[in-house]
């Protein structure tokens, strides 16, 4: 009887206990059931627009407002080594009055860019940039260079600690039916850029090519993306418009005979504003191959002046710049990221790049020395020249993997001729802008990463051997290739070693 006992209990306390688990089972259904119904109602009263706004408000103030900062740090070592021309006979000096020469000089440098960037919608970026490039201790160089911080490269020439403007600029990013587009106001970026960039050990180029234009300005710029539109990859276009000088009296400036003040910023000379248009295309780019072009018309372009007064008999001296007339250049450039298809490793991870430029002149032909001498040297047109001239360049290179990871070695060769003439006076070598070089250029280089990208070194050697005068000279007469006015010496061969340790975070 025990026997079946046993098991009848224990069949009828399971069968309570199963009826008991299904009604706490039903009784939390049926909390949940209410707790949803209230969360159903609580989200139907949500204004869900009002809520991305608030999220994009917290966003804004934690990120988005707040300027982002970045540090570009270098010291360098430059010995430079030159050789110059004597004279050609003129009056009152025969040929070789001024010797033949050949010096050095060691110059130590720092060089400070602290960049920003601030994004506060998602259209609408400012990039800017201020920086200061100073000669170690007190230095002598604005006592003997009335150009030293001329606009085109006050930041990218070493003189004092003083902080510069070197970029200031806001992208609006637009879309016209299926074509992007921005636009762009201010200070531009437009040094170190297509090709150059390697040389300088920076990833990413800067706006315009290297090879023609490599100079500080102030103007805008308007690109348009073709790419989807037409199926080419990578395909854009780039109006740019900028003002090279502008012609201004500033505030209580005097007059000339010192006896009155002008109007604040009236005209202060006969020199119009200098002004440059110009076009940059990337014909394609599919991460491998890129191919770029530029094509820019230059207005006004200056030219020195020169009071002739003591010409013969003592020192001469500038009498201001003067409008000399327009010209016009473009580029055509390929650079190929990785060489073939898988043959090496070696291969795959090199650099080549190739380039041709040409530069042509149209004088005004106007007289712009003074003094009883311009009769027979008024200084008329550019280059040297009252005719039209052209000149040609062309820029070759390879950036090829070293022995390391992540280091570099780098070959470059550059060739102009005799009217050649680029805009490439914000170039970082000391003894002059190797692609300006009416003549030949050799360079090599070696990038060495010594802590990651945050501290590198690099090794580099320019020669630069000219066969004409005025590379990398202004407009006028003291572009001649023949010397200034025909008769000056000039540098006939220079050099440039440089060394430096670089930090950027």
């Amino acid at each position: 009887m025990k026997k079946f006992i046993v098991p009848m209990l224990l069949s009828v306390t399971l069968a309570t206990a199963a009826f008991a688990a299904d009604d706490s089972l039903r009784a939390e259904i049926e909390a949940l059931k209410v707790q949803m119904a209230e969360l159903k109602e609580a989200q139907s009263k949500v204004n869900y627009d009002a809520l991305k706004r608030q999220i994009g408000e917290v966003k804004a103030h934690t990120g988005g407002d707040n300027i982002k900062w970045s540090v570009d740090f270098r010291t360098a070592y430059d010995y430079i080594d030159y050789k110059t021309t004597a004279n050609k006979a003129m009056p009152g000096m025969p040929a070789g009055a001024i010797k033949a020469g050949k010096g050095h000089n060691g110059i130590w440098t720092n060089k400070l860019d602290l960049k920003m960037a601030a994004q506060p919608v998602d259209n609408l970026v400012f990039r800017g940039a201020i920086s200061a490039y100073k000669i170690f201790g007190q230095n002598n160089v604005a006592q003997n260079s009335m150009f030293q911080t001329f606009d085109w490269y006050s930041s990218n020439k070493p003189s004092d600690v003083t902080i510069r403007l070197s970029e200031a600029y806001f992208i609006y990013f637009g879309e016209m039916g299926e074509m992007p587009y921005t636009a762009s106001l201010g200070r531009r970026p437009s040094i170190d850029g297509f090709m150059t960039n390697l040389r300088e050990d920076n990833e990413r180029p800067s706006s315009p090519i290297g090879h023609n234009i490599n100079m500080e300005f102030d103007g805008a710029s308007f690109r348009f993306d073709f790419d989807k539109l037409t199926g080419v990859s990578g395909l854009y276009l780039k109006l740019c418009i900028g003002r090279g000088f502008s012609d201004a009296t500033g505030s209580y400036s005097m007059t000339s005979n010192g006896m009155n003040f002008n109007p604040s910023y009236s005209k202060g000379s006969d020199n119009p504003n200098m002004d440059l248009v110009g076009l940059i295309i990337q014909a394609y780019n599919d991460g491998q191959y890129k191919v770029m072009a530029n094509y820019f018309q230059a207005y006004n372009v200056m030219g020195i002046g020169m009071d002739l007064s003591n010409f013969g008999t003592g020192p001469l001296s500038m009498n201001g710049f003067h409008d000399v007339g327009d010209m016009t250049g473009g580029a055509l450039s390929l650079q190929v990221d990785g060489i073939g298809d898988e043959i090496s490793d070696f291969l795959d991870d090199t650099i080549f790049f190739a380039s041709v430029a040409f530069s042509k002149t149209d004088p005004n032909n106007k007289k712009v020395n003074t003094g009883p001498a311009s009769a027979m040297m008024g200084g008329q047109g550019m280059l040297g020249s009252q005719d039209k001239e052209n000149g040609y360049s062309f820029y070759t290179g390879v950036n090829l993997p070293g022995f390391m990871e992540e280091d570099r070695f780098g070959l470059e060769y550059n060739y102009g001729s005799e009217y050649w003439r680029s805009f490439t006076y914000g170039e970082d070598t000391l003894a002059g802008s190797k692609l300006a070089t009416r003549g030949s250029a050799y360079e090599v280089y070696y990038n060495l990463p010594l802590v990651g990208k945050n501290l590198t070194a690099q090794l580099r050697y320019t020669y630069m051997d000219y066969k004409h005068a005025g590379s990398d000279a202004f407009f006028g007469q003291s572009g001649n290739p023949g010397g200034m006015m025909g008769v000056m010496p000039y540098v006939e061969s220079a050099q440039n070693i440089r060394a430096y340790l670089r930090y950027r975070y």
